[in-house]
């Protein structure tokens, strides 16, 4: 896939010239990106559909917590938990888009029924690459918080 969302993922995830991570992300969330990048390439739709919400999940819980890592402000109260705030600084149709991508993804997980892309028919590797684009677009305004600035 050379869309346009995992141009802008790619760029946004790794210095092209030192080939590490531009986000304040922890091993495991940096090594889901990657899977997450090298799946879209290879053009792997389900798997970047859970990686991509796997990774929304892991962000949120595994970012700042590793010490040189994190561009945290330090005048933070430490008493306050930093999921407190979530994901909401996000727009309501950013939100909107997240909600569907983990929807998607646990409909892929956890079977609970026919899922669109999957139903043996003609068209189902065309439903399944705009999936995983929406999967991409979804994520990118969180990562887009996680990223360093030196």
């Amino acid at each position: 896939m050379t869309s346009a969302a995992l141009k802008q993922l790619s760029a946004l995830a790794f210095d092209l010239y030192t080939e590490n991570s531009r986000l304040d992300l922890g091993p495991q969330g940096t090594r889901i990106l990657k899977e997450l990048v090298a799946a879209a390439n290879a053009g792997l739709w389900v798997s970047v559909v859970v990686l991509a919400a796997t990774l929304v999940d892991v962000s949120m819980h595994e970012a700042g917590q590793f010490e040189g890592q994190s561009g945290a402000d330090e005048n933070v109260d430490d008493d306050i938990p930093e999921e407190l705030f979530g994901l909401s600084y996000l727009t309501v149709t950013e939100r909107r888009q997240l909600d569907s991508l983990r929807a998607h993804r646990n409909a892929l997980v956890h079977y609970e029924g026919p899922v669109a892309g999957l139903s043996g028919s003609s068209d189902d590797e065309v439903v399944l690459a705009a999936a995983a684009k929406q999967a991409m677009n979804a994520i990118l305004p969180v990562l887009e918080n996680l990223e360093r600035w030196k």
